[in-house]
């Protein structure tokens, strides 16, 4: 339901029929839902009061997010530079090999591996390497 003249979360609670709850399981998880909104609007009225009141607290929190984004912005690059470098030195032995050439890998050196490496520039600059498999739990 769509009302117009809606402004509210409280104006929206009072015109909207009351949940479906048919089981005791029902109501619990709904009044734990509930308590858990009203801790969060809580929360979020005490953070805009510690901002108001602290703005050299919310700079100091900007500058900090910027230098950690500037560090591992750079640190992303030297990452994709060494595989690049990486990855050149084991394709230009393995050229060197397959034109007859003698290695001066091991057979077990983990630098054969290196070949395989992804040295491509479609990466997000705010992906930070780490797998998000916790979304599938």
């Amino acid at each position: 339901m769509n009302f117009q003249d809606v402004h509210t979360l409280q104006q929206a609670l009072d015109v909207a029929p009351p949940p479906r709850l048919n089981s005791a399981q029902d109501r619990a998880e709904h009044n734990a839902l509930q308590r858990r909104l009203l801790v969060a609007q809580e929360d979020e009225r005490v953070m805009a009061e510690w901002r108001r009141r602290h703005p050299e607290d919310v700079a100091y929190e900007q500058e900090y997010w910027a230098r950690r984004r500037e560090e591992d912005t750079r640190r992303r690059r030297e990452e994709r530079l060494d595989r690049r470098r990486r990855k050149a030195l084991a394709s230009a032995h393995a050229d060197i090999v397959n034109a007859g050439g003698r290695s001066f890998f091991t057979e077990e050196d983990e630098r054969w591996l290196d070949i395989w490496l992804s040295t491509s520039d479609d990466t997000n600059d705010d992906d930070d390497g780490a797998d998000d498999w916790s979304d599938w739990d």
